[in-house]
């Protein structure tokens, strides 16, 4: 019996022993084996017959349960060992998932069969001693098989493949005490010299006179999330520090360890570490309390002074000032559009990026697009390649995933400024805010102030919105005079001039580092 994991499961051979002595099999049978595996068809009587490239498959059954039925040349009493080995030798071969072995004293050939286990119990009883749910059992596998009812069947089938997919995911389970994996000391670090066996347990660093150690990952959690462990909320409330500072109270994010930096205030860390596990670790009073904070509510403004005493902010003399993630970028952008989409959870989404920059990734990964307002959620939801990055986010700084960075270098290079300006992504967001403010029956003064406030989240300076509306009116002569083409900045081919200036000025403001600039 053999209940198989997904992918391509396949037994090359089956050989066995008794008292040391092989022992012959003849006429093998299956409950279902998939054809066309390489040259020919995945049968049970492959895996007797001494070839170890041919044998037996449940491919595209995998989850399901199968039956390989094989039958002795000769009789073996039923004292004594017999030995079964399977060999597994192709190299797409996936592993069991559960099976079980059975065996049967007949002078029959035995054949496997299809019906389930449960109903083959049944049929092995005398009828008159079957209850009504058995009753009810058999008629079901009736119904649901007979070639007689195979029409009647066909809309429920339809049907029942429309069903949606349950989502699944692969989870870890503690092994049983009795059959606990043995972990030893490798000598010299060697693999395969292994010495003397060590047990589970932690430093007696973290653990003296602290009652029992973790046994396995239950207690082991429960010791990471307990006030015996001084690290998990240190190290929680230092990223959430680091979240809203630019850095953390301990510099080297990922490293709390001999070799990282000390911190550069280590009573606000205890401190802070011990607020987190008193309010519940709840992540979310944790952030208030740092936002409340008058250390964060302090000007970003550098004063003379300030620069010369703590030019890299070690000493909190000021606000943080730093530029915002690669998500928060595009994020920030949405919501100045108007086309954010709020929708909380569901599955990754596909916003706009040229389709080159998926066209070498592994496996000819090709990059659809998503329309409506999926195409306009939260970077969050925005779908992640290991081999394709998001484009616009790998040129500011968002990891590939192709090694673990608890830290994010900042970097400001041209091709910021560049995607900014030119992706597509980016376009469609500044014409779509320009859209909104040209269509305000307002002065091209107000209209300038609103776009501030969407952007920057603050009114503009006399002289900043004397600027703009400059050069709002410089690009806008020169759309009329046909040095540009207002249908292609626009995205419209009855874009007006004044429309495609608007999105000329948009395209601006979006691209001040003063946006994507948390102060």
């Amino acid at each position: 019996y053999y209940e198989g994991r997904k992918g391509d499961f396949f037994l090359s051979e089956w050989t066995a022993k008794y008292k040391g002595k092989p022992v012959k099999f003849k006429k093998a049978s299956h409950s279902f084996g998939k054809i066309n595996i390489g040259s020919g068809k995945a049968h049970a009587s492959n895996v007797i017959d001494g070839e170890g490239s041919t044998g037996w498959s449940t491919a595209t059954k995998a989850g399901q349960p199968n039956q390989l039925v094989l039958n002795l040349s000769v009789p073996v009493p039923a004292k004594g060992n017999l030995q079964l080995k399977m060999l597994f030798e192709r190299h797409f071969a996936s592993s069991l998932g559960r099976f079980r072995f059975s065996a049967a004293s007949t002078k029959r050939i035995v054949r496997a069969s299809s019906l389930p286990f449960d109903v083959q119990a049944i049929l092995a009883q005398d009828p008159k001693e079957w209850s009504e749910t058995d009753r009810r059992r058999v008629r079901l596998q009736f119904l649901r098989t007979t070639p007689k009812l195979a029409k009647a069947r066909k809309p429920i089938d339809r049907l029942r493949a429309k069903l949606p997919r349950p989502t699944t995911t692969l989870v870890m389970a503690e092994r049983p005490a009795d059959f606990s994996r043995k972990t030893y000391r490798h000598h010299r670090g060697e693999y395969l010299s292994p010495r003397e066996e060590v047990q589970p347990g932690l430093p007696d660093l973290f653990t003296a006179n602290d009652g029992p150690q973790p046994r396995n990952r239950l207690d082991l959690a429960r010791w990471l999330a307990s006030e015996r462990n001084p690290l998990a909320a240190r190290v929680t409330v230092n990223r959430a520090w680091q979240a809203f500072f630019g850095e953390g109270i301990v510099r080297t994010i990922g490293d709390f360890g001999t070799q990282g930096s000390v911190p550069t205030h280590p009573e606000l860390l205890d401190w802070l570490a011990i607020e987190f596990m008193a309010r519940g670790w709840h992540l979310k009073k944790l952030h208030r309390l740092i936002v409340t904070s008058a250390a964060y509510r302090l000007r970003s403004t550098i004063t003379p002074q300030a620069l010369n005493i703590d030019p890299q902010n070690r000493l909190l003399s000021r606000g943080p000032r730093f530029r915002v993630e690669a998500e928060m970028v595009r994020d920030i952008a949405l919501s100045a559009s108007g086309l954010l989409a709020k929708k909380v959870g569901g599955p990754s989404v596909f916003p706009p990026q040229p389709a080159s920059a998926t066209a070498l990734a592994y496996g000819k990964f090709k990059w659809r697009t998503s329309k409506g307002p999926s195409r306009y959620r939260r970077s969050l939801y925005t779908f992640s390649k290991r081999t394709a990055a998001f484009a616009a986010f790998t040129v500011f700084d968002a990891p590939t995933g192709e090694n673990c960075e608890p830290r994010r270098s900042r970097s400001n290079t041209p091709l910021q400024a560049l995607t900014m300006l030119n992706d597509p992504m980016f376009m469609e967001l500044a014409r779509a805010l320009a859209k909104e403010i040209s269509s305000r029956q307002e002065s091209d003064q107000d209209r300038v102030s609103l776009l501030f406030q969407r952007c920057l989240t603050r009114p503009p300076t006399a002289g900043e919105t004397d600027d703009l509306v400059h050069y709002h009116e410089k690009q806008r002569l020169r759309l009329i005079a046909g040095d540009l083409d207002p249908a292609l900045i626009a995205g419209d081919k009855k874009a007006s001039a004044e429309l495609a200036a608007w999105v000329m000025v948009a395209r601006v403001v979006l691209n001040l580092d003063e946006t994507i600039t948390k102060q």
